[in-house]
C-alpha cells in the first residue's frame, strides 16, 4: 500500500511541474510576441516619423530654392532696373547738355568779346578800371580829363561792331551796297489807265453751255487722187491728231487698236493705218486712157465723187464695228 501512494504522488508531482513549466512557456511566448510587435511598432513609427522629417526636409529645401529664385530674379530685375535708370540718367544729362551747347553757341557767341566776355561783364569791368583809376590819381589833374573819363563811363558797348571802310585792292574799286529804295507809287491816273486796259482787254463772256464731244471719226476730211493727195491727207490727219487731248488720243488708240505709247509714235501709226486704209488699191480707180474712156458707160471705171463715197462707207463701217 505504502509503495503505490508513493509512486502516485510522483505521477502527480510531475503532471504539476508539466503544467506549471507550459504556463511559463506560454508566458514566456507572449512576452516575446509582444516585445515584438512593440519593436515592429517602433520601427513603424521612427520610419514613419523619418519618413515626414524628410518630407519636411524636402518641402524645405523646395522653398529655400524657390526664395533663391526668387531672390535672384528680384536682384536681376533691380540690376536691369537700375542699368536703365543709369541710361536714361546719361541721355537726359547728354540732352541737357546739348542743348546748354547749343543755346551756348546760338546765343552766347555772338554775346562774347575777345576774352569770352559778356556785354555786362565787359562794362563791369570797364567801370571799376575807370574807378580804380580815378581814386589813385591826385586831385590836381585835369577837368577835362576827369570829365572825358566819366563819359568813357557812361559808354554802352554794343554787340556788334562797326567794320571800317573798305580798302581798294589793286585796280577793283571798294565794294559799294546799294541803298534799299521803295518801289515807285502809281498816280491815280496811271491807275485808272490800267483799270481801262484791264477792261478792254477781257475777252467776251463764254457760253454756259456745255461743249458737245468730238466726232473723233475723220469724215470730214476728204482724200484726193491728184498728185500730192495722199500727203495732204496724211498731213491733215496728223494735224487734227496733234490738235485732240490725251483722252481724246486714247479713244482713238482704242478705237483703232493701236499700243499707246509716245505720242508722235502713235500719231504717226495711226496717221499711217488711215492712209492705208483710205489709199487702198482695191478702192482705188485705174488710170484713166482714150480705151476706158469709151466704156464708163459700162461700169469699168469710177469717179472721184465714187471713190471719196466708198471710203466714206468704210470709215462709217469700221467706227461701227469699233464701237460694238
Amino acid at each position: 500500500m505504502t509503495k503505490d501512494y508513493t509512486m502516485r504522488s510522483r505521477s502527480a508531482e510531475g503532471g504539476s511541474s508539466r503544467h506549471g513549466s507550459d504556463e511559463a512557456n506560454s508566458l514566456m511566448r507572449e512576452y516575446f510576441v509582444q516585445k515584438a510587435l512593440e519593436k515592429k511598432a517602433k520601427r513603424e513609427k521612427e520610419e514613419e516619423e523619418e519618413k515626414i522629417m524628410k518630407e519636411e526636409l524636402a518641402r524645405k529645401e523646395k522653398e529655400r530654392k524657390k526664395l533663391m529664385k526668387m531672390e535672384e530674379r528680384f536682384r536681376l530685375e533691380e540690376e536691369r532696373d537700375s542699368r536703365l535708370l543709369r541710361i536714361i540718367r546719361g541721355e537726359m544729362k547728354k540732352d541737357q547738355e546739348d542743348y546748354a551747347v547749343k543755346d551756348k553757341r546760338g546765343k552766347g557767341k555772338a554775346r562774347l568779346n575777345e576774352r569770352g566776355e559778356t556785354v555786362e561783364e565787359e562794362k563791369e569791368r570797364l567801370r571799376r578800371m575807370l574807378r580804380v583809376q580815378y581814386s589813385k590819381e591826385d586831385d590836381t589833374e585835369n577837368e577835362e580829363l576827369r570829365m572825358l573819363r566819366r563819359r568813357a563811363a557812361k559808354l554802352e558797348i554794343h554787340e556788334k561792331r562797326k567794320r571800317g571802310p573798305d580798302v581798294a585792292i589793286g585796280n577793283s574799286p571798294p565794294m559799294v551796297t546799294p541803298e534799299k529804295r521803295t518801289g515807285p507809287r502809281l498816280t491815280e491816273e496811271s491807275k485808272k489807265k490800267i483799270e481801262e486796259l484791264k477792261s478792254a482787254s477781257k475777252p467776251p463772256a463764254e457760253s454756259s453751255e456745255t461743249p458737245t464731244k468730238l466726232d473723233l471719226s475723220l469724215k470730214h476730211i476728204t482724200t484726193s487722187c491728184g498728185p500730192g493727195g495722199k500727203e495732204k491727207f496724211e498731213q491733215k490727219c496728223r494735224d487734227f491728231y496733234d490738235a485732240l487731248t490725251i483722252e481724246e488720243l486714247k479713244e482713238v488708240y482704242r478705237r483703232e487698236r493701236v499700243p499707246y505709247g509716245k505720242r508722235e509714235l502713235a500719231i504717226k501709226r495711226l496717221v499711217i493705218r488711215r492712209s492705208v486704209v483710205a489709199y487702198d488699191p482695191t478702192v482705188l480707180p485705174l488710170p484713166t486712157s482714150p480705151r476706158q474712156s469709151s466704156r464708163k458707160s459700162v461700169g469699168i471705171g469710177c469717179s472721184k465723187e465714187e471713190v471719196k463715197e466708198s471710203m466714206s462707207e468704210d470709215s462709217d463701217s469700221e467706227d461701227e464695228e469699233d464701237s460694238e
